[in-house]
């Protein structure tokens, strides 16, 4: 657990954007549905704003993108049967892309995920532990399936996570909430604040 501001330093915090992609940001189905609270929080504004002061400072910033590729048989047959119906996330298309502004190419990205937790199948811990985090803050989509899903299985771990509200977002005001009911919560603004971030 993060005993005081001072315990936080780029050795042993990172930042990890859930699914930060264009199905989610650009014009979807899926886009529609957190339309809402994406806009009136200004979710990307604030995360561009958190993950560039926090690379400025040294801290890594880690992308866990959900990719269906049908070319991956055994991967794919693994995948939720919502994203593959709504065909969301397909590699080799816009849907897949990182949403502009939010990927660069020093940020660490994890690979083989298949689920809402962005643990399983996936070398998200294989990279934790390769950088020696304990604390994690969390932004993407949505708040209260895979960014919540991911920050339960990466507790239970023994890591100390932080939900960031105003970088993330659900289908409404209400599963936003009890998402951050559930979990430790910091905003990017009292982050920004923390020893460690400087004002450049």
């Amino acid at each position: 657990m993060i005993d005081s501001p001072e315990s936080i330093n780029p050795e042993n915090t990172a930042f990890l954007l859930i699914e930060f992609q264009k199905t989610w940001t650009e014009k979807s189905f899926l886009h529609r549905l957190i339309r809402k609270e994406y806009v009136s929080k200004n979710v990307l504004k604030n995360t561009i704003n958190l993950i560039n002061r926090a690379r400025t400072n040294g801290f890594p910033v880690i992308h866990a993108p959900l990719i269906l590729n049908k070319e991956d048989k055994e991967r794919y047959k693994k995948i939720p049967f919502p994203p593959k119906l709504l065909k969301g996330f397909t590699a080799g298309t816009w849907k897949a892309e990182f949403t502009e502004g939010v990927y660069d190419k020093k940020d660490l990205v994890v690979e083989g995920r298949y689920s809402f937790d962005a643990c399983e199948g996936s070398n998200l811990e294989q990279l934790l532990k390769e950088s020696g985090i304990k604390n994690i803050f969390f932004c993407g989509f949505t708040t209260d399936q895979c960014v919540g899903l991911t920050m339960k299985t990466l507790t239970l771990k023994g890591y100390n996570c932080f939900l960031v509200p105003d970088c993330t977002a659900s289908r409404n005001n209400r599963l936003q909430r009890k998402a951050e009911e559930r979990n430790k919560t910091i905003t990017s603004a009292d982050i920004i604040k923390l020893p460690g971030f400087t004002a450049k």
